[in-house]
């Protein structure tokens, strides 16, 4: 009897754990589509233009067991819920310093962020999302020819950018 009922309780924990990954995963997907619609007030950009063609992938996890994984536009990482802003920035560093072929942003739910008026981060998960260094900075690149960053408050683009932050003045 002990038997059935330890794979009962495991099949149910097996669900529920299924069931907030499902819930998780329909979120990032409506916040990716949110930051893809173009926006008048932000001169015809959306928060982030390459976001609707983006291959991602949403992983749960612990920080500390976050791992690099090609093949995708963004990975993101969803991880512990409890944490402040300071300790998602802290595996942020960790990981972009572990990591330098890749770049890693924070995304806390406590902590909101805007381009121009429009929100930019999710709102509801504490999240770390990687993206391939190369591959960001090429994107960059095009986007500081157009108009995209001047819409960015100056000091939220420095977080943003980091190490790209003078290209992207110099270029626009």
């Amino acid at each position: 009897m002990d038997v059935k009922k330890s794979i009962a309780d495991r099949v149910n924990r097996y669900r529920r754990i299924r069931r907030k990954m499902k819930e998780v995963e329909a979120h990032i997907k409506d916040w990716v589509q949110k930051v893809s619609k173009v926006r008048p007030e932000l001169g015809g950009f959306s928060v982030c233009p390459y976001a609707s063609k983006a291959k991602y992938k949403v992983i749960e996890c612990q920080a500390e067991d976050i791992m690099p994984v090609s093949g995708y536009d963004v990975v993101f990482y969803v991880i512990e819920d409890y944490f402040d802003l300071e300790s998602v920035q802290f595996w942020v560093n960790f990981y972009n310093k572990l990591h330098p072929e890749w770049l890693f942003f924070e995304d806390c739910a406590c902590y909101d962020t805007y381009v121009g008026t429009i929100q930019s981060n999710n709102g509801k998960y504490n999240l770390i999302l990687m993206q391939n260094k190369k591959d960001l900075q090429k994107n960059r690149e095009r986007l500081a020819k157009t108009g995209y960053y001047h819409h960015w408050n100056d000091a939220y683009l420095r977080e943003i950018l980091g190490d790209d932050y003078e290209m992207v003045k110099n270029s626009g």
